[in-house]
């Protein structure tokens, strides 16, 4: 993982974003792009060279003001010695993330939310939790402080009957960057309700076929819901994040329902990791 995109819009969220992208960069000697999306009308852009260029009076000025706002922005100590590039386009916030991603071989994602408020306002809308639904490459959602970033303990919640066995190695084989603790949760509900013995034999069955993550820790939770069940585990061993697998313009999935899934997207007070299926 060699590059990592934050699309900003300069605000608190954004910087946190940036922050812990730079905290991530210098660990794995990444390069960060920065990008910075304009709501521009096509009459006012050039296209030469496959670069975007304002043609029109009101195109350039805000064209200016914006790096002027990098300027400022992106002068902190903590992104010394790191390679930041900065970059101004006029696409849709989702569609523009996910062509710049594309075009570039972004490997990673970093994006603000509003925490315990849900993804609300990023750029226009709830832009954030499209690009988390739509993106086909990893997306970390920074819910906390900057200052308190790490992944040490991360909780992966899912079903685990081993029909998803490409992206939970895909997922950890992310995670192994940060070498963390990672527990394997099912939580058990009333509605869905299974004995400890049929759980532990899903377990045993899902482990079989992932033979190199024996180590890893399943997790069974009881609890009157799922999302209450993920989020009071990682509230018990203070989870630094939650994991997620995503299908893409489908929904949010992850090894749960789209519904759950996305529950637990907005409603989470930790940092979210999802990886595409």
């Amino acid at each position: 993982m060699k590059k990592i995109l934050v699309p900003v819009d300069f605000s608190e969220k954004s910087e946190e974003a940036l922050k812990v992208a730079s905290k991530i960069a210098s660990k794995i000697e990444a390069e960060i792009y920065v990008l910075h999306l304009l709501d521009i009308p096509s009459g006012e852009i050039d296209v030469i060279e496959g670069h975007q260029v304002p043609k029109g009076p009101m195109a350039m000025m805000l064209f200016e003001n914006t790096h002027a706002k990098f300027d400022e922005f992106l002068d902190k100590d903590y992104l010394d010695n790191i390679p930041v590039y900065e970059k101004v386009m006029t696409d849709a916030p989702v569609e523009g993330i996910s062509e710049f991603a594309q075009k570039n071989n972004i490997d990673f994602i970093i994006m603000g939310s509003h925490g315990t408020s849900g993804l609300e306002e990023f750029f226009v809308g709830s832009n954030t939790e499209k690009v988390v639904r739509t993106s086909k490459i990893p997306v970390l959602v920074i819910k906390k402080a900057a200052d308190k970033f790490k992944i040490e303990k991360v909780v992966i919640a899912g079903k685990f009957k081993g029909n998803h066995i490409s992206e939970f190695k895909k997922t950890i084989s992310f995670l192994d960057i940060f070498n963390p603790e990672i527990h394997l949760l099912r939580v058990n509900t009333i509605s869905n309700f299974k004995s400890s013995k049929e759980l532990e034999d899903i377990f045993d069955n899902f482990l079989k076929k992932v033979p190199e993550y024996q180590d890893l820790n399943p997790v069974i939770y009881n609890d009157y819901t799922v999302q209450e069940g993920i989020f009071n585990f990682a509230e018990k061993i203070d989870a630094d994040v939650i994991a997620l697998a995503t299908r893409g313009r489908q929904g949010i999935m992850h090894f749960l329902s789209d519904s759950i899934a996305e529950n637990v997207v907005n409603a989470a007070k930790r940092n979210i990791l999802t990886v595409k299926i």
